[in-house]
């Protein structure tokens, strides 16, 4: 019989880290997950399916309930931070905001164009995060929209805080990357073996 693990009415990123925390206490049981949110319901079955798991999703009310299915054999896949054992060395960059460097506005947004334009002319790193203001560079009107869409098209994952998309109320206007949540942003910075901070 599956467990059932009631998530509503908490907020990114406890929904993740909670469905982490079951899984592998319970490796091989299935386990039926209750949020009341798109975003949590979107990165708990983002987050599952990273593990190895199979996921259906059903709606029930003002609430959706998630049905993890844990992989046959060893089981979840746990999450190793490199402080355990050594990980390939990659680079992140890490955007705060949408605009480079504290001064005039209008500079910074002249610096945050010519840094992604020469990011795409220079080593390409594995994941991109975008967090607080910085999730306006993802929006259909970011002056540097083309040059995220091209490192994307070269495997660059772009990784879009959820909350603050919602925060902002630009959800619907998201144009480049993926709707993230903090657990993975975190897992992506201490994975990383280089941080850039435009």
């Amino acid at each position: 019989m599956p467990e059932i693990l009631d998530l509503s009415g908490l907020a990114c990123p406890l929904p993740v880290i909670r469905t982490k925390e079951a899984l592998e206490a319970k490796s091989e049981q299935e386990l039926i997950v209750v949020v009341d949110n798109h975003a949590a319901r979107d990165n708990v079955k983002r987050f599952a399916q990273s593990r190895g798991c199979a996921v259906t999703v059903a709606a029930a009310g003002n609430c959706y309930h998630l049905a993890i299915q844990p992989p046959p054999g060893p089981g979840v896949q746990t999450c190793v931070f490199p402080a355990a054992v050594p990980q390939p060395q990659f680079t992140v960059v890490v955007f705060a905001s949408d605009r480079m460097g504290d001064g005039d506005p209008a500079l910074g947004d002249i610096l945050m164009r010519a840094f992604c334009q020469s990011l795409v002319q220079m080593e390409t790193p594995r994941r991109m995060v975008f967090y607080n203001r910085g999730v306006f560079l993802t929006l259909k009107d970011s002056p540097v929209l083309p040059e995220l869409k091209g490192l994307e098209e070269m495997g660059v994952k772009l990784l879009v805080c959820g909350a603050c998309l919602d925060f902002y109320k630009v959800r619907d206007r998201l144009a480049a990357g993926q709707v993230s949540n903090m657990f993975a942003i975190l897992e992506s910075q201490m994975q990383a073996g280089r941080i850039i901070r435009p």
